[in-house]
């Protein structure tokens, strides 16, 4: 029978979510399912707060402490293969994630999953010529800050560009105008994500 995405939650290896042992996050589920509220103390005794408790998408977001999230959710393959993909995100100040898989033994799985670069949001193309030095704006968008969540639709994978928070405003001022607040999406293609 498959196991539901509470099961792989609550008994997950308690390294994979060292804030929230196997307890709290059974309780933080059952409150939830009680009507009893969203939130628990995590075992630093600082909140943490279930933001997303999807059945149907298989799929769970939790803000463990008040500067990092933790999500995950299970995606299934069209081989019958189940994949549980946990992204963590830190927020200090500024937000990026980090992405991992695993199979249903909490093994490793080594799906690559090239983090984007911040320039991949700016349209060099709209840059007017002579008014923006093109070798300063891929410098200043080097350092990258992307956050990534699993999609509410599908099995994609969507990167957010948090770039913009962490240079000055005279830059930001700049730059801003060629730079996509969309999120890019991205697949998974054998054992690739690849832009969608």
């Amino acid at each position: 029978m498959a196991q539901t995405i509470e099961k792989w939650y609550v008994n997950m290896p308690d390294i994979l979510n060292p804030t929230m042992s196997k307890q709290n996050r059974l309780e933080l589920l059952e409150y939830h399912k009680a009507g009893q509220g969203d939130s628990i103390a995590n075992i630093f005794k600082h909140q943490a707060y279930l933001l997303k408790y999807d059945t149907l998408n298989q799929h769970i977001t939790v803000k463990n402490t008040p500067s990092s999230t933790f999500e995950m959710k299970i995606l299934n393959q069209a081989d019958s293969t189940v994949i549980i993909g946990i992204i963590r995100t830190v927020c200090a100040p500024v937000c990026m994630s980090t992405i991992e898989f695993y199979d249903t033994a909490w093994n490793s799985i080594p799906l690559r999953f090239n983090m984007p670069s911040a320039i991949e949001w700016v349209d060099i193309n709209k840059i007017p010529e002579g008014k923006v030095d093109l070798l300063w704006v891929r410098n200043l968008m080097d350092l990258s800050f992307v956050t990534l969540s699993f999609s509410d639709k599908d099995q994609s994978i969507l990167a957010k560009n948090n770039t913009l928070d962490f240079i000055s405003e005279a830059d930001r001022k700049v730059i801003a105008p060629y730079v996509s607040d969309k999120n890019i999406s991205f697949g998974l293609k054998g054992k690739i994500w690849q832009r969608n």
